[in-house]
């Protein structure tokens, strides 16, 4: 849906960037995580790289620490390692 409504726009309302923007990108640029392919999405990845350029978003993404195993970037495992290490005294074995 989202590459459907950006071809031919740079932004989602009005060709400029805008709430609708910075309120989509997270949960979209999130793809990685969510295993889900962006292939053949032509305009979608052309706004994630708009976005992702902008040094306002990289200054976000360094808030407070970066875990860019979430968009696919960096050294995964470890990364993925890291996390599942802050989380394993939650688990709770019988």
């Amino acid at each position: 849906m989202l590459n459907t409504h950006l071809q031919g726009r740079q932004y989602l309302v009005n060709d400029q960037f805008t709430i609708a923007d910075i309120a989509t990108y997270p949960w979209a640029r999130a793809y990685y995580w969510a295993k889900v392919s962006v292939d053949g999405l032509p305009y979608l990845q052309d706004w994630f790289d708009r976005i992702d350029q902008r040094e306002a978003t990289q200054r976000a993404l360094e808030i407070p620490k970066p875990y860019w195993a979430f968009f696919g970037k960096g050294d995964i495992e470890a990364q993925e390692r890291e996390n599942a290490a802050r989380f394993e005294s939650d688990v709770k074995t019988t």
